[in-house]
């Protein structure tokens, strides 16, 4: 090896001097044992084992390493240290040889690699290869694309980037900031591994803290720092920056490119689990529940679930099943599972953080939604760290700030609810709701079979009780349907009837004419009624203005009974929770009822009357008709009970007032009667709507 070629460069090692001192190094000189030579060393300044490092620098890589090696060895020897390198300043070491730092008691390194290696920067990588691998990550990342014309794959498109030493930052965005990171930490994967077999010539991705001399691999262009926001562009030449959102970026006005990350789709994510289910039974299993249960496949396409849910899927391939609902309970439980204990390791502390979420499914099923802020503060990163992305999946927000729960995780989270109540004893403050049956009791037959078989058995009466309404609803609705076609029947035979007889004697029956015109219209209206106590309104509740379905109840009333006086006393402002087709119907049955009461009695009159109770609104209807006797006072809310028997009253079909009770026991109202009021007064009684907001 030629002394005057490879002999050492002083401005070099000055260099790798203040490079090691920049990782807290003392750095030290002595004479050499050739004349006029000076011997340089690096010592770590902390740690129990502190070796002593000889080293030196060339300009360009010897070309014989291993007499490069042999003198590097000797020189270690004689200098009674522990290591010895030799750094190379310029140019790539020779083919297939790469230094073992651990191993290697003298190594030939670049410059490159040396300060990637003292700056901490090398071992950062090395250390999330090795956790990545270990948690199964590589096999677990669902490939996203760049947004652009050619669609390329995003982690080749940044490996691609990072090699050109690039000068100017790299601002990467998303619809969502999971696909972002999710990208940039299979991208520092893949980086890292080409790293451990070319350690001289990549370029590596981090996130290791920009101090010291760390912050000189990236100001040189050795390594390109990941960071969430712009603190450090005026800093480094490479500089890789990612916002949660497509359009944050903008508001730094940063000088650099931008790409936009492309969140995969619901083809992509079946096409992903395609490759990843170990047999095509389990593959056909995933897309019939997909397809089935519009709210598994909304778990599924969303990319933060992906991995869990890949673990989740293949944990219960095994399960047995009566069925697709069954299966999708004992994934989205393990899903569940897997999530809290990544985050909550100790089962106790995993209890608190679940209860406002099993408030937020409580609330969203008894009322329809979760208003914003406490939305809000289901996921928060504060409760739960990292995993708030796969949290946030749980949610969605509409255009009004109301939060929606996906049905299965909020079944999931009524049915832990359940579990804990009825072990405790405390069955009765839940057995009100009338909970969606099929997932809450599947997962609670998986959370808890004792709670499960307990919940049962209280439920028993009433599902027999529910049973038999379903029998009756059947019934009433053949009946419904018998009665109308026998209506409809008679109405054509007595309409061919008049227009086959002559003018004198359509006048002589005239009389008998109008009172099967009567009869038909009676049956008619008990066709109708009977449809509508089968089939009660189910639309989700919405705040309506009471004073609008008062008047409207009102109206054709009026119109048809003139000589009925109508006061209607009712506040614009008023509000109530209820669905439009339950609200007008349980209003047209009781003002009809009122109008039908007095169309016989002298100076009749109607009073519909609104006042605000608390945090309920009621509505009084008052008559000056007969009264009700007082045996009859329970019995008329009873369906077929009527005491209009015809004559001078309307004839009744016995179900209207068993229809605006049932109705409102529906939408979690009152109706009934007040024997305290002067005249005959039903009432109903309405929770007041509140804004979500």
């Amino acid at each position: 090896m030629s002394d005057e070629e490879h002999a050492p460069t002083v401005a070099g090692e000055n260099a790798v001097a203040r490079l090691f001192e920049a990782a807290d190094y003392e750095v030290s000189q002595a004479v050499g044992l050739e004349p006029g030579s000076v011997d340089w060393f690096a010592t770590p300044r902390q740690g129990l084992v502190r070796p002593r490092t000889y080293f030196r620098v060339w300009t360009r890589c010897p070309e014989g390493i291993d007499v490069a090696l042999a003198e590097l060895d000797a020189k270690r020897r004689t200098t009674a240290a522990e290591r010895a390198f030799g750094v190379v300043i310029e140019g790539s070491l020779p083919p297939g040889y790469a230094a073992d730092l651990k191993a290697d008691v003298c190594a030939v390194l670049s410059y490159r690699r040396l300060v990637l290696e003292v700056s901490g920067i090398a071992d950062s990588v090395r250390e999330h290869v090795r956790a990545y691998e270990g948690n199964g990550e590589p096999g677990r990342y669902l490939p996203r694309r760049i947004d652009d014309r050619d669609m390329r794959d995003a982690v080749a498109w940044i490996k691609e980037w990072s090699s050109r030493r690039p000068t100017l930052p790299l601002v990467l965005q998303s619809r969502d900031l999971v696909d972002v990171s999710t990208v940039v930490e299979q991208a520092i994967y893949e980086i890292g591994v080409q790293f451990l077999h070319k350690p001289d010539d990549t370029v590596l991705l981090a996130r290791y803290e920009p101090t010291r001399a760390a912050s000189r691999a990236y100001s040189d262009g050795f390594a390109v720092f990941v960071d969430k926001n712009a603190n450090y562009t005026l800093l480094f030449r490479s500089l890789l920056i990612y916002f949660e959102r497509q359009g944050d970026a903008a508001r730094w006005n940063l000088v650099g490119e931008r790409v936009t990350i492309r969140t995969p789709v619901s083809s992509d994510v079946e096409h992903w689990f395609g490759h990843r289910l170990p047999s095509p039974t389990l593959v056909a299993r995933f897309l019939s529940a997909r397809e089935h249960e519009p709210e598994f496949k909304s778990l599924t396409d969303a990319s933060a679930n992906v991995p869990r849910m890949l673990d989740a899927v293949l944990a219960c391939r095994d399960v047995p099943s009566s069925g697709s609902a069954q299966w999708i309970a004992y994934v989205v439980h393990d899903y569940i599972i897997k999530i809290l204990c990544d985050t909550f390791p100790d089962e106790t502390a995993s209890q608190a953080p679940l209860v406002p979420l099993e408030d937020a499914a409580l609330t969203q099923f008894s009322v329809g939604w979760i208003s914003v802020e406490p939305g809000r503060q289901l996921a928060s990163r504060r409760t739960w760290g990292d995993l708030q992305d796969q949290v946030r999946t749980w949610h969605k927000r509409d255009s009004d700030g109301r939060v929606q729960m996906n049905g299965l995780i909020r079944d999931y989270l009524i049915a832990r609810r359940v579990a804990r109540e009825v072990v405790a004893g405390r069955f009765g403050s839940l057995s009100r709701h009338q909970f969606p049956r099929e997932y809450v009791f599947l997962f609670l037959s998986i959370l808890s079979p004792e709670a499960s078989a307990r919940f049962a058995e209280g439920r028993g009466a009433e599902v027999r009780a529910e049973i038999e309404a379903e029998v009756e609803r059947r019934l009433q609705l053949t009946l419904a349907h018998q009665l109308k076609r026998s209506v409809g029947a008679i109405l054509m035979y007595m309409r061919n009837i008049r227009e086959n007889l002559g003018a004198a004697d359509v006048a002589r029956f005239e009389r008998e004419f109008s009172r099967i015109d009567e009869e038909l219209a009676f049956q008619s209206a008990l066709a109708a009624q009977t449809g509508r106590w089968a089939q009660v309104p189910n639309d989700p509740p919405e705040g309506l203005a009471l004073h609008e379905f008062v008047f409207g109840a009102a109206a054709p009333l009026r119109q048809k009974h003139p000589g009925v006086v109508c006061e209607i006393n009712v506040a614009v402002s008023l509000h109530v929770r209820a669905n439009r087709e339950g609200l007008r119907e349980i209003l047209h049955c009781l003002v009809e009822n009122a109008f039908h009461a007095v169309v016989s009695t002298p100076a009749p009159r109607v009073s519909i009357r609104a006042i605000r109770e608390g945090d309920t609104v009621r509505l009084d209807i008052v008559d000056n008709g007969p009264g009700i006797r007082a045996e009859d006072r329970e019995r008329i809310f009873q369906p077929y009970v009527t005491t209009k028997k015809g004559g001078d009253q309307p004839l009744g079909t016995g179900l209207g007032l068993a229809i605006a009770r049932r109705y409102a026991a529906w939408l979690g109202a009152q109706v009934g009667l007040d024997l305290e009021r002067e005249g005959t007064c039903f009432f109903a009684r309405f929770v007041t709507w509140r804004d979500a907001s």
